[in-house]
């Protein structure tokens, strides 16, 4: 089963957003609104709020942000409880593209991603098996983006780009060992590291913002690592058509910079054994949670509170 999961806060975006993904071969969408109660309809039954994340979660339920993104963490929780075997996420400002086949092209390089890679692109060297070129255990794949990519406030005020292309024939496997900034506005992942899915906190009442995928990122690639899980990068593109403001992003952002130098350190440091995502996700909490800095040890505590509903 391929679920969607989509956060919104805008009736006229998300109405647009869904009417554009109508034909994409999704099962079911699952609408999360970043709003106290539902204020639109949409004509989906997956549709929730605050107000049923609190219903369902009860006195756990702040460990879902509020005013951000990250609060598609529930969608993920609810895509899970539906049975998805493949869960996919976009923003609502970004919509298909001709000829790259959304889901066919995620599962693709679940699935396929091949054990042997070239030596250069295009070229057979010698030595390449002609059959057996094995598969990689990938759990997830990160698509990008045309037109508005997906830039810092500092770069979208001091070096904007518009209409980008990017230039890119063959998705990559990302090196293991090694972090990337994992952005949330394409991806997908198989059901098995849902437990591994949570966006940290972010937005009302807490002190950062638009970090949440980054850092969310930081965390995923360190259990993957552990566990010799892969991500692979690329394809397929969807079109970003619009951007938020760059200063309101800047301030926005502002708080979360200099603590986006240290965070990657401090998960990077936590050392784990466990053969589980689930396990590995209750090894991160608590090595966050032994932090001194007030909102890594909140983190830690609502990193273990999730992974405890799997």
């Amino acid at each position: 089963m391929n679920i969607l999961v989509v956060p919104t806060i805008r009736e006229n975006c998300i109405a647009e957003f869904l009417d554009e993904w109508k034909y994409e071969n999704f099962d079911e969408v699952v609408v999360v609104e970043d709003n106290p109660t539902k204020t639109f309809d949409i004509n989906k039954k997956h549709h929730y709020s605050w107000k049923e994340i609190e219903e369902e979660w009860g006195k756990d339920s702040w460990i879902f942000s509020r005013r951000d993104s990250a609060i598609r963490s529930f969608g993920f929780w609810k895509a899970y409880q539906l049975g998805a075997k493949i869960i996919y996420t976009l923003d609502d400002d970004c919509y298909p593209l001709p000829d790259e086949y959304f889901t066919i092209t995620h599962q693709h390089n679940l699935e396929d991603t091949p054990k042997w890679g070239e030596l250069i692109v295009g070229l057979r060297t010698r030595g390449l098996p002609y059959f057996n070129i094995g598969t990689l255990p990938v759990v997830a794949n990160v698509g990008l983006w045309t037109n508005i990519p997906d830039l810092d406030a500092v770069h979208q005020l001091t070096s904007p780009i518009l209409d980008f292309k990017p230039d890119i024939k063959e998705n990559r496997v990302m090196p293991h060992g090694q972090y990337f900034p994992f952005t949330g506005m394409n991806f997908c992942f198989t059901r098995d590291v849902t437990p591994m899915t949570y966006f940290p906190l972010m937005g009302e009442g807490q002190p950062y913002r638009r970090f949440d995928d980054i850092w969310f990122g930081i965390i995923f690639k360190k259990v993957c690592d552990h566990l010799n899980y892969y991500i692979t990068c690329g394809h397929p593109f969807v079109e970003h058509k619009k951007a938020s403001h760059p200063l309101v992003n800047l301030v926005k952002e502002a708080p979360g910079i200099q603590a986006n130098e240290t965070f990657w350190e401090i998960v990077d440091k936590i050392e784990l054994t466990c053969k589980t995502p689930k396990d590995c996700m209750f090894e991160i909490g608590e090595g966050l949670y032994k932090e001194d800095d007030p909102y890594i040890k909140r983190l830690g505590e609502a990193i273990t509170i999730w992974a405890g509903r799997f």
